[in-house]
């Protein structure tokens, strides 16, 4: 498994350039690349996060492509998911949920609300009791 380390490093460090890249069909390919490989039992994003990738994700978020905006979105559930919510959270990533909130997209509203449910859990009521006092 550590030798497997650099492989990965290097894989998401050329992902991670090729998203930030002008070429639309070479964002569209390597953020669907990096959506797929989170399907992956072994995926930990550690590296990715290491490598600044959520900034990076979350700019996707305002790409006109839905493709690009769909998988950004997996990566970031699966990102929430692996326990990695307060390092998407310190990113912005929820001002950016909330601006597509309304899109035209039903997918992308779904894949929207899912992502701020793991990021914005609702708050159960607590009901705490005053200690009697002792007189």
């Amino acid at each position: 498994m550590t030798e497997d380390l650099p492989i990965q490093e290097e894989l998401i460090q050329d992902l991670l350039a090729r998203l930030s890249g002008k070429g639309k069909q070479g964002r569209e390919t390597a953020i669907e690349a990096l959506a797929i490989s989170t399907e992956d039992d072994d995926w930990r994003p550690d590296e990715l996060i290491r490598q600044g990738g959520i900034e990076i994700i979350r700019n996707l978020l305002g790409e006109k492509n839905p493709h690009i905006v769909l998988s950004a979105l997996e990566i970031i559930i699966a990102i929430a998911a692996s326990g990695h919510e307060e390092e998407l959270i310190s990113d912005g990533v929820i001002a950016c949920l909330d601006t597509l909130q309304d899109s035209r997209n039903p997918a992308i509203q779904n894949k929207v609300r899912e992502a701020l449910s793991l990021l914005q859990p609702e708050v159960e009521e607590v009901i705490t009791s005053k200690p009697q006092d002792d007189y």
